[in-house]
């Protein structure tokens, strides 16, 4: 029934084409009984709009029209014509390739489809008076000899449905998946390297201390052949265990993202937390590499897409390809977007957790600023902070409080020192108010030793387990001779343990250059500096899709401790909670102020630890984890703006939209002049949505509602960027909006983000800004209802 239903929906054009995707011929008859009334349909419906359009009639339209006549007959015969002209006689020789020259046919020597006339016009076609219109220089239109193939909506979607349905063994798919075998060797050729210098290393030793009874070549070979199968069996068992997680892990994030988002109590803490434990793992094991798979492709497709844009004059094979690659584009813009969902949905659970960490405890540690240290002389609470920002409990995860700086109390504590920080005022990355801490050699090398006996007791594990799963597999093929059944125990050799020391400093040297390297080349992507790579001759520019690999190596590798600090400042952030409690009951006991039990350096030292966690989530969030996120997503929106300003330069008629179901948002004329004149508060109250946006599209939460509505941002990055806010006026003007937009049946899809938005906003303003502080500007009053 539904095949029914659909076939009963398509055009007579539709019904063609579906032949022809399924290799099949049209039955007898088709041609003339389904398609010529079509056509001769679209014709008459195409003249009728004329008078509409008021395009001009070509002469070369003029003269076929005399031909075309007014009998049924006469046109009958003159479509014919030009069928055979075409080379369509009948059914056998129905191809689409024929029928866009059949159209373009008509198009030059008849009438221009009702599709392409509004194209021309700007799809705005009113009433106009016709003595103003005299005036008024009428649409130009190309010669017919000049014009090229105007694929229309039916042509499009017989492409659309070709290129997206196409089997997995065709040629795109086989060049993607060559594409992601080569980016994988590319990723790991550090690792590559090392195991192929490893396997040498061991035919070597082999060579030198072979196995007693055993000739030295094959030796050598069993040698080989071992260790390739260990580094098989190894590679597979983990990456199927992965697999095993992930597929558990899906049901898990179903389990634990089952709760408000919009709630920001401690009854959803634990369930967060689980969320952020489970996303963290998925990413880090497939939406890292699928992410840059995807952006590589939908990279590659764009540059591709922009050539073929570019050409003028196209033949029909060219147009052709140039919808296929549309198509192409589109789908891999699709897959983008579907592996940047866990991702977007870590950033949100951790923008959310990190905004909870400043928040939740806001009141409580401002009145113990205020009860102890607002009144303070400068010079003394200086001296006081300085001289507890030593203290153990200062430092945090490896970092400590950098005290060198003129200004660095300002910088650690901004919102207590009534100081707020603006754009041109973030300190720099190397004067961060957070430093490492600094170790001695000593130390340093302790954590290197321990390190390489945690690797090499592990290593000799996997390699007693592996040596175990071979004996067992002998002993299966022996079967009827004596078998030993002894396990193997674990074999360390001098040689063998040396060569496992040299290898690891090798590798850790690589790896610690490598990652140096890649932070230099971060540092220029953040800053939008063009950075080189070296090739077999010369230099070249660096393509987005590297700068997106580089990232991805670094996001990756950060994200696992990020996400563990978060996690443990959120314990912290209880703790600290905890003690502001028990302070305030023993101050009650002891009849003093709301903080009295508590000593002056007790308080600098949680109101300094609140602030230093704080820090170091933020240098970890913005870092490569937050810029590959934020990345990704500038760089495919720009790819979009660039593909759809060159269909639209070099196309004397562009139908197909690159943001296909994004339409050109009209401006009302009573918001352009409220742009001009600014209401009064109370007149804000009256405007809609559209209306009210207009008036703050200058402003940062303005653009910021731009940008997510034209799909530039990720729920997630715009989350970001809400809580980086640091106006009251900012947070005010975006939840007006999005009061306005949720009473609108135009945001009825969103209205589960809207009402996530709203909570964040309403959150960090009720925890962080006073109530009785007045709306400044264009904002309205808050209702004291």
């Amino acid at each position: 029934m539904e095949a029914v239903v659909k076939s009963s929906q398509l055009s007579s054009m539709d019904m063609g084409y579906e032949y022809l995707r399924q290799g099949e011929i049209p039955p007898e008859g088709f041609l003339h009984q389904i398609i010529l009334p079509h056509i001769h349909r679209k014709i008459r419906l195409a003249m009728q709009y004329e008078k509409t359009s008021r395009l001009p009639v070509l002469q070369q339209q003029l003269q076929g029209r005399q031909q075309y006549g007014v009998r049924p007959e006469q046109q009958h015969k003159y479509i014919k014509d030009i069928l055979k002209k075409v080379g369509i006689e009948d059914e056998k020789t129905f191809t689409f390739e024929r029928i866009l020259e059949f159209k373009k046919e008509l198009r030059n020597n008849l009438v221009l489809p009702i599709e392409e006339q509004k194209s021309a016009t700007g799809n705005k076609v009113k009433s106009i008076d016709h003595a103003a219109l005299n005036h008024q220089q009428l649409p130009q239109l190309p010669e017919p000899g000049k014009t090229g193939h105007f694929i229309e909506k039916e042509d499009r979607r017989h492409i659309q449905k070709l290129a997206s349905g196409e089997r997995f063994f065709s040629k795109t798919h086989l060049a993607e998946a060559g594409n992601r075998i080569k980016r994988y060797i590319l990723r790991n050729k550090r690792s590559q390297i090392i195991a192929f210098f490893a396997l040498i290393a061991g035919a070597i030793l082999t060579a030198i201390f072979p196995p007693a009874g055993m000739a030295i070549g094959i030796a050598i070979a069993v040698g080989v052949v071992t260790d390739i199968g260990y580094l098989i069996f190894w590679s597979s068992g983990t990456e199927l265990w992965r697999r095993v997680r992930m597929l558990r892990g899906l049901k898990q994030i179903k389990k634990y993202a089952d709760f408000d988002h919009t709630n920001f109590d401690k009854a959803n803490d634990k369930k967060r937390k689980e969320l952020i434990k489970k996303l963290r793992y998925r990413c880090t094991h497939k939406s890292f590499t699928d992410i840059y798979n995807a952006y590589a492709e939908l990279e590659k497709q764009a540059i591709k897409l922009k050539n073929m844009a570019e050409k003028e004059n196209k033949t029909l094979p060219e147009s052709v390809a140039l919808e296929k690659e549309k198509t192409l584009y589109f789908e891999q813009r699709k897959k983008l977007k579907a592996n940047l969902f866990f991702f977007d949905k870590l950033i949100e659970n951790v923008v959310i957790s990190r905004t909870i960490l400043e928040n939740r405890y806001i009141k409580d540690l401002e009145n113990l600023w205020n009860s102890k240290f607002k009144d303070m002389p400068p010079e003394r609470r200086e001296e006081l902070f300085k001289h507890v920002s030593r203290n153990k409990q200062l430092t945090i995860h490896g970092y400590q409080i950098k005290t060198s700086h003129d200004n660095w109390l300002q910088r650690i504590i901004p919102h207590w020192m009534n100081r707020t920080p603006g754009a041109e005022d973030q300190p720099a990355p190397d004067n961060t108010p957070i430093e490492p801490q600094k170790l001695t050699a000593a130390y340093q090398s302790a954590g290197i030793l321990k390190w390489m006996t945690q690797e090499f007791v592990y290593r000799q594990a996997k390699g007693t387990l592996y040596g175990n799963l071979i004996k067992i597999f002998k002993i299966a093929v022996k079967r009827g001779h004596a078998i030993d059944i002894t396990p193997e125990a674990p074999k360390v050799t001098l040689d063998g343990a040396l060569c496992f020391v040299a290898f690891f400093f090798v590798e850790m040297a690589v790896d610690h250059k490598n990652t140096k390297i890649n932070e230099k080349r971060m540092a220029k992507i953040v800053k939008k500096q063009p950075d080189y790579t070296r090739q077999l001759f010369g230099k070249r520019l660096r393509t987005g899709r590297e700068e997106v690999g580089t990232l991805r190596s670094l996001a990756k590798r950060q994200m696992e401790p990020m996400v563990d600090h978060l996690l443990q400042s959120i314990k912290s952030m209880e703790e600290i909670g905890n003690s502001l409690e028990e302070a305030r009951q023993r101050s009650e006991l002891l009849n003093k102020g709301p903080f009295g039990a508590m000593s002056d350096e007790e308080a600098a030292i949680i109101i300094l630890k609140h602030a230093a966690l704080q820090q170091l989530l933020d240098k970890e969030i913005n870092s490569a984890f937050g810029t590959f996120h934020r990345v990704v997503q500038e760089k495919s929106a720009n790819w979009n703006k660039k593909i759809a300003r060159t269909l639209i330069d070099n196309s004397a008629r562009v139908i197909t939209a690159v943001s296909e179901g994004q339409e050109r948002r009209y401006i009302p004329k009573t918001a352009r002049v409220r742009d001009q004149y600014p209401l009064p508060h109370n007149g804000f109250q009256r405007l809609s949505s559209e209306d009210f946006l207009q008036s703050i599209q200058n402003q940062p939460c303005g653009r910021l509602i731009i940008r997510f509505r034209s799909g530039e941002i990720s729920e997630g990055l715009a989350l970001k960027e809400i809580r980086e806010l640091n106006s009251l006026d900012e947070l005010r003007n975006l939840r007006t909006w999005i009061e306005k937009a949720q009473k609108e049946g135009s945001y009825q899809n969103h209205e589960e983000t809207l009402k996530l938005f709203h909570s964040i906003a309403t959150y960090v303003i009720d925890s962080k800004y006073k109530p009785s502080q007045p709306p400044i500007g264009n904002q309205r009053p808050i209702d004291p209802v």
